[in-house]
């Protein structure tokens, strides 16, 4: 446990100073990361990061699957994590966050919209964490979280196609 707790440490550690250099490149040219392209490689970054995350989720996913306990408390978890994606495109429509540029409430408008931009990277670890779960209850939730993932994108994209 030791290890899953230092890898989630290290994990944080680089995704911060990723992120905080980012940040910082974009002040020194802010008409260069206005462009599409930035856009593109904030994209990758955060597809990035949350492979980054996967690894100890894996390992923990790994140490805890002969325990229904605590893997039932792992999928309830990611359970949660799963109905952040409605509530973050819920939370989106509204253009007081949505299109926000003021401090407190442009950092929430950016974490949902990078929460749902994180949907193949949380799908490909929810579907992991439920091949690698042995209980039923367990696999279960895994199961609503992949769903409620899935029927989120659906419906985002089917919102943004109809959007003329």
């Amino acid at each position: 446990m030791g290890l899953v707790v230092t890898g989630y440490a290290g994990v944080f550690v680089v995704a911060a100073a990723l992120i905080v250099r980012r940040y910082l490149a974009g002040l020194s040219d802010p008409d260069t990361f206005n462009s599409g392209m930035a856009a593109g490689g904030d994209w990758f970054l955060e597809l990035f990061l949350v492979a980054l995350f996967l690894v100890p989720t894996f390992l923990l996913a790994l140490l805890i699957r002969n325990s229904e306990a605590a893997y039932t408390k792992l999928a309830q978890i990611l359970l949660g994590f799963a109905i952040a994606a409605p509530v973050s495109v819920a939370l989106m429509v509204i253009p007081a966050i949505g299109q926000a540029n003021k401090f407190p409430v442009s950092w929430l408008g950016y974490a949902c919209f990078y929460r749902v931009f994180a949907f193949p990277m949380t799908v490909i670890g929810l579907a992991g964490c439920c091949v690698i779960a042995k209980f039923k209850r367990p696999r279960r939730l895994i199961l609503y979280s992949l769903l409620t993932e899935i029927a989120t994108a659906f419906l985002l994209f089917l919102v943004l196609s109809t959007v003329k």
